[in-house]
């Protein structure tokens, strides 16, 4: 496992996502003193959110094993979608509570955020290596292009 392999926007989407799983164990709203987490408070955007959790969790694994950068990429550029549809749900149940809002929500919006983010970070930046260094079509390194060399004009 090469975790150095990882760019910036991996990690946002990973420590993202690990926040939203985190938080919907968390209390989301308060009522009369009782507090309902967010598996308890939701019918079935728990599920949806704690799917995107776990494939935001699950990009720092797929990167740091796969030897190409194929699926990793595929997956950044679907977690950055699927950050948008989970800040949706997210705000919809933020705007409109049920019950006073407790701080598990916030958690889960700012790891919904993140996941929206880390992915369009992560979609940006697509470079096979690191500047400055020559790579072939799958990513290894190879000898650095020629220079160009200057033609004469054409005769008339």
């Amino acid at each position: 496992m090469d975790v150095r392999r990882l760019r910036a926007g991996e990690w946002i989407i990973a420590l993202s996502g690990a926040a939203l799983l985190v938080s919907l164990l968390l209390p989301w709203y308060s009522h009369e003193g009782e507090d309902r987490s967010g598996f308890e408070a939701l019918a079935a955007n728990d599920v949806i959110l704690a799917l995107i959790a776990a494939s935001a969790v699950a990009l720092f694994l797929i990167t740091a094993t796969q030897r190409v950068p194929a699926v990793p990429v595929a997956l950044e550029s679907l977690l950055a979608l699927l950050g948008f549809v989970a800040t949706i749900l997210v705000l919809v149940r933020t705007a409109w509570p049920p019950d006073q809002r407790e701080w598990g929500l916030w958690l889960a919006l700012a790891g919904a955020v993140g996941i929206a983010v880390g992915g369009w970070i992560a979609i940006r930046d697509e470079r096979l290596s690191e500047a400055g260094r020559h790579t072939d079509a799958t990513g290894r390194p190879g000898p650095p292009p020629p220079e160009v060399e200057s033609l004469p004009a054409p005769r008339p």
